[in-house]
């Protein structure tokens, strides 16, 4: 959940999920209008936000950021685009097929720039240094 804006021109976004225990399947847009109800119906009854706002519920959609370190886990094998703090095989954004989490690392297997599909190797992300990671679409 987040707020964006301030007095009544603000925008409260929700992003919901099935849990992993549900398996991977895709949130509906029924599953997004019953959530919205559901949020307007408790938002309104506690009241948090003092003026008026507008409720958005959405799913994480195929490009999802993974915002959290169970994530990786649960993504193995996905590929993914990470933007770095410190530049890793001279990138600062490097894409790649995870692979593992290992203490405070991510390890994946780096996708070469020139060529298409091919892998410069195993390559361990500090997760400290990774500033965004998303799932990359693949067909």
């Amino acid at each position: 959940m987040e707020v964006r804006g301030r007095g009544p021109k603000s925008l409260v976004r929700v992003v919901i999920e099935r849990p992993p225990d549900q398996g991977e399947g895709a949130v509906s847009v029924e599953d997004c209008g019953r959530a919205h109800v559901l949020i307007g119906h408790a938002l309104d009854a506690e009241d948090p936000i003092p003026h008026t706002y507008v409720l958005e519920v959405s799913s994480p959609g195929l490009d999802r950021p993974i915002r959290h370190v169970q994530e990786y886990e649960r993504f193995k094998g996905r590929l993914a685009r990470f933007k770095l703090a410190a530049p890793v095989l001279g990138q600062a954004v490097l894409v790649g097929r995870i692979q593992r989490l290992e203490g405070a690392q991510v390890w994946v297997d780096a996708v070469t720039a020139g060529k298409r599909g091919g892998t410069a190797g195993p390559v361990a992300l500090p997760l400290a240094d990774i500033l965004e990671a998303r799932l990359e679409v693949e067909f």
